[in-house]
């Protein structure tokens, strides 16, 4: 019997950090917060069936599906690892792509006319300044 609430604890503990609790009491609240009581209660309920029911197909459809493949838990970690790894190395070591397409050279186009219009702003909002006499010796 001891075994079944180690189980279960150590169960909630690894949810824990995937469920994120204080994010989603908060994402809750904010979108039950024109809800009375009894509809917040009616909806938390409701939502903690459906994950419960999601987490059990998932469970269930996973294990069947790494038994029918004969992938093993240790295999699924290999795996899991070299794609990070794999990319960790696409980030440490980004390719270099040839810009000679017609987006890129618009795109560099647009960027390269980027501060004239950031100086246009700024040009603009000095002349509202300027015409409403308000200057800096006025104050």
């Amino acid at each position: 019997m001891f075994d079944l609430f180690k189980a279960i604890g150590l169960g909630l503990a690894v949810l824990l950090p995937l469920a994120n609790p204080l994010t989603t009491v908060a994402l809750f609240l904010g979108l039950a917060g024109n809800m009375n009581n009894a509809e917040r209660n009616k909806q938390a309920l409701m939502a903690s069936v459906y994950v419960f029911a999601i987490l059990m197909v998932s469970w269930y459809a996973g294990q069947v599906v790494m038994n029918t493949f004969g992938i093993s838990i240790p295999g699924l970690r290999i795996a899991g690892g070299l794609i990070v790894a794999f990319i960790g190395f696409r980030m440490l070591f980004p390719q270099q792509k040839a810009h000679d397409s017609m987006e890129a050279k618009i795109k560099s186009e647009e960027l390269q006319d980027e501060p004239t219009r950031q100086y246009r702003l700024c040009a603009a909002g000095d002349a509202k300044h300027r015409r409403s006499g308000h200057h800096r010796d006025d104050y």
